[in-house]
C-alpha cells in the first residue's frame, strides 16, 4: 500500500513540474536560447566547463578529445592552446591549466653576455635574439629557425613560413599569397622570396635570385633584391636591410621634373599613371614598371600578387592573369564565363559592368524599370536612377539626358556676365549688343544698343551697353553692390565651401588660391592636392586581408589566421602593424606589414569594431554585448583579463554598430541603432557626449573621418546609401548611387571616398563631394568588408599629449586634444590625476535603471562632485529583464536578487568579474508582481510581498518553504532586515484614509509595532549599522525620514521635490531626485547637502554596501538554526518556523498539516485547498494566485550549500532542544548559538554538524547529505515523494524510525546509481592556491537540474 501510495504522489509531482509554462524569451545580440527556450546564456559561457543553462545544453556537445598541441581542461569539457597552459591567466573555467605551474619568468634560466645578463627559460629558443652573444638562440630544434615570434601561435603558422611538418604524408598545400620551398617541408610568403633573408630552412627562397639590377632599380645591399629606384628613400623599407632608406635626405622637397613653366615635381610622381603636367611631360617616355619577384606582371602594365595567376578572377584591367590558364580554375560560384572563363555570381549578369573578357555577362540584357530610392532621382527612361544632387546640376547624367531638363532660370549671373530675359542663359559682356544673337530669345540685342558708356563713367570697374541703356559691371571675382556702381570683393573661400579647394582656402581680392598639407603637392588645376608617394587601400574580403595600390592599382595579399570573415580592420604606422576582428574569435590579431610577424593584442571579449588611436597609442573597440561598450587598451598592452582594460563608455548605449577616431582633436564618433537610429560624438576619454546625426538614418553602419574636410561619412545598408555631415552634425548631405546597394564599410582619402558593398562583391572609389567618377577597385564573388587608407601621412609623428603626463595605467585624450589618465575597473584615479590606487573604502552603491545595475564605489565621491555625468562606475546589464523594480545583493556569494516587473519574478544574477551572469529564477508568480523585496544575507531567506498577496512572507534561501509572517495588510511596498539584531521594518500603505505607516517587528513576525504614521509615501527603508535606527524616504512629502525602533526620536531631512530613492551609508544619507534630470545627492557628517551627479537615466532603486554591513553572525548562522524548514532571527535568539501546509513536530521539525484531503495542499489565503497538480500548471487557481507562486531554479540553488534548510541530523528528535520551549501554533524557539558553528560551517560545509568520536572530528550529515564532509546530495527529486510517503505513514515513533530506515537506504541507492558530484569553483582554487579543494564550492556550485516547485 505505501509503496503504491508513494508512486502516486511520485507522479502528481512529475506532472506538476511538467505542467509547468515558461515564458518565451527573446534572446539578445551575442546570447543563444538554451534548449528549452527559457533562458539566454552568452555564447562565451557555451562549453566552458561550468553549466549556466538550468537543462545543462550549454555543456552537451561539447569536445571531449583534443587534438595535438591542445591540453584537456580537468572538468573534460574544453579544450586550449598547449601555449595558453601555465600562461598565469585561467582559461579553463576550473583553473586547471594553471595548477602546479613552476615560475619560470622569476628564474634565472641562461647567462649570456660574459655572464652580465640572464635570461628567464621562456626567452629561448624563442625566434628573437636577447644576448648580443646570440647564444639564447644556438642549438635549437629546427622548428624554430629564427623567424617564429612568440606572439604567434602553431596554428597560426602551420603550413607557412617559419614552420617545418615533421612528417607529412599528404602533399604540402600552401594557403593563399605564399608558396612551397624547394623541399616541399614548408610554405613561404611570396613577398619574402629573394628579400635577402632565408625563410625556408633549406634556403630556396634566396637561392636564383637576380644579382644584377636593370636600369631604374636599385640594388639592395644584400645582393640579393633589386628594387624600383622610385622606392629609394620613400620612408618605407623594400629591402630586408633597409638599404634603401639608409643616407636619405628628403626627397619630398627636391625638384625631380620641372613643366608648366612654373611647376616643379617630386621623383614620385613621374610615370605613376595620373597626369600631373598640363604638357604630360611627366608621363612621357615611361619604362615598364618592374614587378617584385612574388609579383605577376599584367600586360595592362599592373602588378598583382602571383598567386592571383589563374585564381578565375580578374585582377588586372585587361583580365591578362587569367588568360593562358593549363585548366579552367574552379569557381565556387559555380557559374563562369562560357569563353573567357572568369567566374561569375548571379548578380553580375547584367549589372552594368562588363566582367567576361568576350563581354557575355552584358549582352541581350533585358530593359528593366526600376524603382528609385529615397534620395534618388528617377531618369525618364525608367532604367536609370541618379542621386538628386545631380538633378540640374549642370551635368548630364541620365543617358536620356534628362536630369538637365526643364531645369528652369538661373537664379543670378555674376557681375561679369549679361542675364538673358529667360532667365535660363548668362552671356559674357562682349557678346553683348556685337549685332549677334547670343541669347535664344535674342534678349542680348536691339532696344538702347546705341547708347555707349561715357568716356567718364560712374562705374568702378566696368561699363557695357545692354538693349535696356548702359550698365555698370565687375571684373571676374567681384559683385556688384547695391548701388549698381561699386564692386566688392567674392570670398569664394567663405564656409569652407566644399569643391573650390581640396585642402585649405585664401581668399584674394578678385580671386583665391588653394594651399595643400605638408606632403601634398598643388596640381596643375591650382584646386585639387596630390600626396606624395602611392596610398594603399588595406581590405578584408572574407577571410583575406588585400593591399591595393590607389596609384599603380596593384593588388598584395597580407595572410590572416581568420577562418571566418574579417569585419573590421585598422592599422598603426608607427608600428607597421595591421589590426583586425574576424567572427570566428573573440580576439584583435595583428600582423606586421612586411608580413614577418602575427599575434594576438587582446582575447576574451566581443569585438564589433575596431580604431587605432596612433596619437595616444591606444585602441579603442565596441563590445556591442548587453547593452554596449567603448574599451580601449593600449597598443602595446600585455593585459590579459577583462578585469584590466578601461571602459570610456558604458551608458545608455543603444546597439553601437561602429567607431571612428579623430585623434588629432580628441575626438570620436560611433553610430547606433534601436528605436532610432543615431551617431553620437564624445571626447576620447568619455566626456563631452552629444548627439550629433539623428535624421536621414536608418541603419547607419561603417564610419569614416575625413580631417581634410572635417567632415563625417557613413554607410546606410538599409537605405543604400552615403551619408555625410559637419563634425557637428551640420550639412547633412546623401549620396544614393546605383552602385550603392548594400555598402558595408567606408573610408575617405583626400578628394576621394571608397566603400566596400557586401551584395555587389565589390570595393569602388569616387569623388567625396559629388559621389562621380565612380570606379570598381576590386571585384570578387567573396564578400569585402572593412576598409582604411594605408599612407604614412594619414598617421603622421605628432606630440602627445600623454608622453607629459606619465600615467600609472592609460592615457587617452580628451578634446583638444589634451591628454587624460584612465584607470580600470576597480581602481580609482588619485587625486593627483596620474594614479590609480586600490579602494581604500569598499562601501559601494547599486543604481538600479530598468535594465543596467551600476556599481559605484563611495570613494570617488572625494575626487569629484557636481558631475554632469556618472562617476567612474561598472556598468552591468541585465540580461533577459523587462522591467527591473527592486533589488538586494549578496556580498558573501555575489549573487544578485533582482524583481522584475515585466516578468512577475524575481531573478537571481552571479556576479563574474565585469557582468552579471542569470542564475535562474529565485520565483516566478502568476498574474502577480512584487512589490517589496528583502534578503536575509545571513540564512538567505527572502522576505517579500505582491499585490495579490498583501502580507509579510518569507521564503527558504532554495524556494521549497514559505511561510506568512503577517497576514491581509494594506499594501506592503519596502522592507528593511537587520539580522544581527533579529529585527524587520515595513511601510504599510494602510486602507484608504488611514495614511501611510512605518511598522517594525521581530524578523518571525512577531512584536509588531508601529514606529511612525504620519508618513504620505515612504519607501526604501533602510536600518543604521547598529539596527536602533530606521530611515525611509518620504517620495510624497519629499523628506527623509528617521526614528528609533521603538518610535521615538523622529527626525526628518528635507529634500525637495523629485525624489524617488534613497540608501544609507555608515551615517551618509544618499538620495536621488527626478525633475528635468536625474540628480544623485548625499549629505555626510557635516551635514551639508551636495550634488554628487546628474544624468538623463531612469533611476528605479538605490542600494549600499560594505563589507561591515554584512558581517557578523546571530542564531540561525549555524546550520540553519537546527530548523527543518526555516530559521528566523529574534532578538537574543532564533524561531524556527514551518512552512504553510505544515506543523511542527517539535521545536525545530515539521510534518504535513492534515486538514486538507490527501492528493491536495493548501493555499497560502488559508482557506482553500486544492489538488497538487493545480500548483505551477501555468493557472492561477487559488484566490491570492499563490498557487503559481514557483520556483525556477538552476538544479540546487548556489545558494543553498550556505544556509541549508533541511535539519542537521538524519533522524527527528521527538523533544525540544534542552533548555528551549516548544509551541504548538508555530510561534518559534529561542536557544544559544551552538559553540561548534565555525567547525560545522568549514569541516561539514554547512550541511552538518561537528561531532567528536574515538578522540576525533567526524560529521554528523544532514538529511539530503553525505559523506565525508557533507559534500555529497542526494538527487532533489527524490525527497519529494520520500516526504509525502513519510506523512502517509506517520502514525508514530516506531513508524517514523521505520521510515527513516527506508530513506537512508533508498538514499545509498541513489548514490551508487548516480552520485551528484559538485566541481571545484574559482573562488576555491584562488583561495586555496595551486592546490584545488576536493570539497564542493561554497560560492559557484554548478546546477545539475532545473528544479520547479511550488514555494508553499
Amino acid at each position: 500500500m505505501a509503496f503504491y501510495l508513494l508512486l502516486c504522489i511520485a507522479i502528481l509531482e512529475i506532472s506538476a513540474l511538467s505542467a509547468a509554462v515558461l515564458t518565451p524569451l527573446k534572446c539578445n545580440l551575442g546570447t543563444k536560447p538554451c534548449k528549452t527556450g527559457s533562458e539566454c546564456i552568452l555564447y562565451k559561457h557555451v562549453c566552458d566547463g561550468e553549466v549556466d543553462c538550468s537543462d545543462g545544453s550549454d555543456e552537451e556537445d561539447c569536445t571531449v578529445t583534443c587534438t595535438e598541441g591542445q591540453f584537456l581542461c580537468a572538468h573534460g569539457k574544453q579544450c586550449i592552446d598547449q601555449e595558453q597552459v601555465c600562461d598565469g591567466v585561467a582559461q579553463c573555467q576550473d583553473r586547471s591549466d594553471e595548477v602546479d605551474c613552476l615560475k619560470h619568468m622569476e628564474g634565472c634560466a641562461h647567462h649570456c653576455d660574459n655572464t652580465t645578463r640572464c635570461l628567464p627559460d621562456t626567452f629561448l629558443c624563442d625566434g628573437e635574439k636577447d644576448c648580443l652573444d646570440g647564444t639564447d638562440e644556438a642549438g635549437c630544434d629546427s622548428d624554430s629557425d629564427g623567424h617564429n615570434h612568440v606572439e604567434v601561435s602553431e596554428n597560426e603558422l602551420r603550413n607557412y613560413k617559419g614552420f617545418t611538418t615533421m612528417s607529412a604524408p599528404a602533399p604540402l598545400k600552401c594557403p593563399f599569397g605564399t608558396k612551397p620551398c624547394q623541399d616541399e617541408t614548408e610554405c613561404v610568403l611570396y613577398s619574402h622570396v629573394c628579400d635577402g633573408d632565408a625563410d625556408c630552412q633549406d634556403g630556396s627562397d634566396e637561392e636564383t635570385c637576380s644579382l644584377e639590377c636593370e636600369k631604374g632599380q636599385f640594388q639592395c645591399a644584400h645582393g640579393k633584391k633589386c628594387v624600383d629606384q622610385r622606392q629609394v628613400c620613400d620612408g618605407v623599407a623594400q629591402c630586408q636591410d633597409r638599404s634603401d632608406e639608409m643616407h636619405c635626405l628628403k626627397p619630398m622637397e627636391v625638384c625631380a621634373h620641372h613643366c608648366d613653366k612654373s611647376r616643379c615635381l617630386p621623383d614620385t610622381f613621374l610615370c605613376d599613371g595620373e597626369r600631373d603636367c598640363l604638357d604630360g611631360t611627366d608621363e612621357a617616355n615611361c619604362a615598364d614598371e618592374s614587378c617584385s619577384s612574388g609579383e605577376f606582371r599584367c600586360t595592362s602594365g599592373q602588378c598583382a600578387s602571383i598567386s592571383m595567376r589563374c585564381d578565375g578572377h580578374p585582377d588586372c584591367w585587361d583580365h591578362s592573369d587569367e588568360e593562358s590558364c593549363t585548366k579552367p580554375p574552379q569557381c565556387t560560384t559555380n557559374r563562369r564565363c562560357p569563353q573567357s572563363q572568369e567566374c561569375l555570381l548571379e548578380g553580375w549578369v547584367c549589372d552594368g559592368e562588363q566582367d567576361c573578357k568576350d563581354g557575355s555577362d552584358e549582352k541581350d540584357c533585358k530593359m528593366v524599370q526600376l524603382k528609385c530610392g529615397e534620395f534618388q532621382w528617377a531618369c525618364t527612361s525608367k532604367s536609370q536612377c541618379v542621386p538628386k544632387a545631380w538633378r540640374c546640376d549642370g551635368t548630364k547624367d541620365c543617358a536620356d539626358e534628362s536630369d538637365e531638363a526643364g531645369c528652369g532660370q538661373v537664379e543670378t549671373c555674376p557681375s561679369h556676365q549679361f542675364q538673358c530675359a529667360s532667365m535660363s542663359e548668362c552671356l559674357d559682356t562682349a557678346l553683348v549688343c556685337n549685332l549677334v544673337r547670343n541669347c535664344a530669345d535674342g534678349s542680348d540685342e536691339g532696344g538702347d544698343c546705341e547708347t555707349k558708356c561715357p568716356d567718364k563713367a560712374l562705374c568702378v570697374q566696368n561699363c557695357y551697353s545692354t538693349p535696356q541703356g548702359t550698365r555698370c559691371g565687375c571684373k571676374a571675382g567681384y559683385q556688384l553692390d547695391k548701388d549698381a556702381v561699386s564692386c566688392f570683393d567674392i570670398d569664394e573661400c567663405e564656409g569652407g565651401r566644399q569643391g573650390v579647394c581640396s585642402h585649405s582656402c585664401i581668399n584674394t581680392q578678385g580671386s583665391f588660391h588653394c594651399h595643400c598639407n605638408p606632403g601634398y603637392l598643388l596640381e596643375s588645376d591650382g584646386r585639387r592636392c596630390k600626396i606624395m608617394g602611392e596610398p594603399y587601400l588595406l581590405a578584408s574580403v572574407q577571410t583575406d586581408l588585400f593591399l591595393v595600390g590607389l596609384r599603380s592599382s596593384s593588388l598584395d595579399v597580407l595572410v590572416s589566421s581568420a577562418k571566418k570573415s574579417i569585419v573590421s580592420v585598422d592599422y598603426d604606422w608607427r608600428d607597421q602593424r595591421v589590426f583586425w576582428v574576424s567572427l570566428d574569435s573573440e580576439s584583435i590579431k595583428w600582423s606586421s606589414l612586411d608580413q614577418k610577424k602575427q599575434g594576438t593584442l587582446f582575447k576574451g571579449v566581443k569585438f564589433d569594431c575596431i580604431a587605432v588611436d596612433w596619437v595616444g597609442r591606444n585602441l579603442y573597440w565596441i563590445d556591442g554585448i548587453g547593452g554596449g561598450r567603448i574599451i580601449a587598451i593600449g597598443l602595446n598592452s600585455t593585459i590579459t583579463s577583462t578585469l584590466d582594460f578601461t571602459v570610456i563608455l558604458d551608458k545608455d548605449f543603444e546597439q553601437p554598430l561602429s567607431l571612428a577616431l579623430l585623434p588629432q582633436k580628441g575626438l570620436m564618433f560611433w553610430s547606433a541603432i534601436s528605436n532610432e537610429a543615431k551617431i553620437e560624438r564624445a571626447g576620447m576619454d568619455g566626456s563631452e557626449r552629444r548627439v550629433v546625426v539623428s535624421h536621414s538614418l536608418s541603419w547607419p553602419g561603417s564610419l569614416a573621418v575625413d580631417p581634410i574636410g572635417e567632415r563625417l561619412y557613413w554607410t546606410d545598408k538599409k537605405l543604400g546609401c552615403i551619408g555625410s555631415a559637419t563634425l557637428d552634425g551640420g550639412d547633412v548631405k546623401i549620396l544614393q548611387l546605383t552602385e550603392t546597394t548594400n555598402p558595408f564599410s567606408v573610408t575617405v582619402f583626400n578628394d576621394l571616398l571608397y566603400w566596400s558593398d557586401t551584395k555587389r562583391g565589390t570595393i569602388q572609389g569616387a569623388d567625396k563631394i559629388t559621389g562621380k567618377n565612380c570606379k570598381v577597385l576590386l571585384k570578387r564573388p567573396a564578400q569585402p568588408f572593412g576598409l582604411k587608407v594605408i599612407h604614412p601621412l594619414l598617421q603622421t609623428s605628432t606630440d602627445s599629449p600623454c608622453e607629459k603626463l606619465r600615467c600609472s595605467h592609460l592615457c587617452v585624450l580628451a578634446p583638444g586634444p589634451k591628454g587624460v589618465c584612465k584607470c580600470p575597473s576597480g581602481l580609482l584615479l588619485a587625486d593627483d590625476g596620474l594614479n590609480c590606487s586600490n579602494l581604500v573604502n569598499s562601501a559601494f552603491l547599486l543604481v538600479l535603471s530598468p535594465t543596467v545595475v551600476t556599481q559605484i564605489y563611495l570613494q570617488t565621491m572625494l575626487s569629484a562632485v557636481g558631475l554632469k555625468t556618472w562617476p567612474e562606475h561598472l556598468s552591468l546589464p541585465l540580461a533577459n529583464v523587462n522591467e527591473a523594480a527592486m533589488l538586494d545583493y549578496t556580498l558573501r556569494d555575489k549573487i544578485l536578487y533582482l524583481a522584475d516587473s515585466g516578468q512577475s519574478s524575481v531573478g537571481l544574477f552571479k556576479l563574474k568579474e565585469t557582468s552579471l551572469v542569470p542564475r535562474g529564477q529565485f520565483l516566478q508568480l502568476k498574474g502577480d508582481t512584487v512589490t517589496a523585496l528583502a534578503l536575509d544575507w545571513i540564512t538567505l531567506n527572502v522576505y517579500w510581498s505582491s499585490t495579490k498577496q498583501p502580507r509579510l512572507q518569507v521564503t527558504s534561501s532554495n524556494g521549497e518553504h514559505t511561510a506568512v509572517l503577517i497576514p491581509d495588510m494594506g499594501s506592503l511596498e519596502s522592507i528593511a532586515l537587520h539580522p544581527l539584531s533579529g529585527r524587520l521594518c515595513f511601510t504599510n500603505l494602510a486602507k484608504q484614509g488611514e495614511g501611510a505607516h512605518v511598522e517594525c517587528a521581530h524578523m518571525d513576525g512577531g512584536k509588531r509595532a508601529l514606529v511612525w504614521k504620519d508618513a504620505v509615501q515612504p519607501t526604501s527603508l533602510t536600518f543604521s549599522n547598529d539596527g536602533g535606527e530606521i530611515y525611509w524616504a518620504d517620495i510624497g512629502a519629499g523628506v527623509i525620514g528617521s526614528v528609533r525602533v521603538d518610535g521615538s526620536g523622529y527626525n526628518e531631512f528635507t529634500t525637495g521635490d523629485g525624489l524617488t530613492a534613497f540608501a544609507l551609508s555608515n551615517g551618509m544619507l544618499l538620495w536621488v531626485t527626478d525633475r528635468d534630470m536625474t540628480q544623485v545627492w548625499y549629505r555626510d557628517n557635516q551635514l551639508t547637502k551636495t550634488l554628487w551627479f546628474e544624468v538623463n537615466t531612469e533611476v528605479v532603486s538605490l542600494k549600499a554596501y560594505s563589507k561591515s554591513s554584512q558581517m557578523g553572525f546571530n542564531f540561525c548562522s549555524d546550520g540553519n538554526g537546527d530548523c527543518s524548514h526555516l530559521c528566523l532571527a529574534v532578538p537574543g535568539g532564533r524561531t524556527c518556523r514551518c512552512a504553510h501546509g505544515h506543523q511542527p513536530v517539535n521545536a525545530t521539525h515539521c510534518t504535513l498539516d492534515q486538514h486538507c484531503p490527501a492528493g491536495s495542499r493548501p493555499c497560502l489565503d488559508g482557506h482553500t485547498c486544492l489538488p497538487l497538480e493545480k500548483f505551477c500548471d501555468g493557472h492561477p487557481d487559488c484566490l491570492d494566485t499563490s498557487d503559481e507562486n514557483c520556483v525556477h531554479l538552476k538544479g540546487q540553488s548556489e545558494v543553498q550549500s550556505k544556509a541549508p534548510t533541511l535539519p542537521p541530523s538524519p533522524s527527528i528528535p521527538m523533544s525540544a532542544d534542552p533548555g528551549t520551549t516548544t509551541s504548538l501554533d508555530n510561534s518559534g524557539l529561542v536557544r544559544n548559538l551552538d559553540v561548534k558553528q565555525q567547525c560545522s560551517e568549514k569541516r561539514c560545509n554547512g550541511n552538518g554538524e561537528c561531532v567528536e568520536t574515538n578522540g576525533g572530528t567526524s560529521c554528523a550529515c544532514g538529511l539530503g547529505y553525505s559523506g565525508d564532509s557533507c559534500q555529497d546530495q542526494l538527487t532533489k527529486t527524490m525527497q519529494g515523494p520520500l516526504i509525502y510517503g513519510a506523512v502517509g505513514l506517520c502514525a508514530g515513533i516506531v513508524v517514523i524510525s521505520v521510515l527513516v530506515a527506508v530513506i537512508r537506504r533508498k538514499a545509498a541507492n541513489t548514490r551508487r546509481a548516480g552520485p551528484v558530484v559538485k566541481q571545484t569553483s574559482m573562488t576555491d582554487l584562488e583561495k586555496h592556491g595551486d592546490s584545488p579543494s576536493t570539497q564542493p564550492s561554497p560560492d559557484d556550485t554548478n546546477f545539475s537540474e532545473e528544479v520547479v516547485s511550488s514555494v508553499a
